[in-house]
């Protein structure tokens, strides 16, 4: 019993630390280097957005892939000039299906929160492959839809790059944990058996 458990534990140690080291070492990549990502290693990285939580599990986040150099041109002129996106061998563009929310939901907030949760998977799961990625939301849409085809009913929420990093950048600042807590209302103070935290 005292083995299993402490198989059990190392487990749970060795876990905790790869999701540590994904959570605390991805960055947003914007210089990448001239090389493919493997289909399967891509087809991994999206699969993981299929396991993030929705709304009444609607998943009404899609995909485009997008690696053709004209229109990766295309788009990164219609996300405000960002040319550095061209680095990137892949785009990934997520949207989401309205119609799929629309039908349970009135809520318009949902199809941005799901498909967030899906970005933030896709970039985590990137970071295990050592594959670098980027957020873009500044974009317009109307262009991206046009160039890409997409049907009125569904919105274009957030656009990935991925692709080999050129660059290791620094660890950002943090803001402490202290200053970001609110207890039982705006402004409330944790009492001081939770508090304050260790740094």
């Amino acid at each position: 019993m005292i083995c299993s458990n402490i198989y059990i534990f190392a487990i749970i140690k060795r876990f905790r630390m790869d999701f540590d080291k994904c959570l605390k070492g991805r960055r947003s990549i914007r210089k990448y280097k001239d090389k493919k990502i493997p289909w399967n290693k891509l087809a991994l990285i999206l699969d993981s957005a299929r396991y993030s939580p929705s709304a009444g599990n609607l998943q009404n986040w899609r995909f485009i892939i997008v690696d053709e150099e004209e229109k990766k041109e295309k788009i990164s002129t219609a996300c405000l000039g960002q040319k550095w996106m061209n680095q990137a061998p892949v785009f990934i563009i997520v949207c989401s299906d309205n119609a799929t929310i629309d039908k349970f939901y009135k809520n318009l907030k949902f199809p941005v929160q799901n498909c967030a949760v899906a970005v933030q998977n896709i970039m985590l799961a990137a970071y295990s492959f050592k594959i670098g990625s980027c957020w873009i939301g500044a974009f317009d849409e109307m262009e991206v839809k046009r160039e890409l085809k997409i049907p009125d009913n569904i919105s274009v929420e957030a656009i990935i790059t991925l692709g080999y990093s050129f660059e290791k950048p620094e660890i950002p600042r943090r803001t402490d944990l202290n200053n970001l807590l609110h207890f039982n209302e705006w402004k409330g103070k944790a009492k001081d058996s939770m508090f304050p935290l260790k740094k």
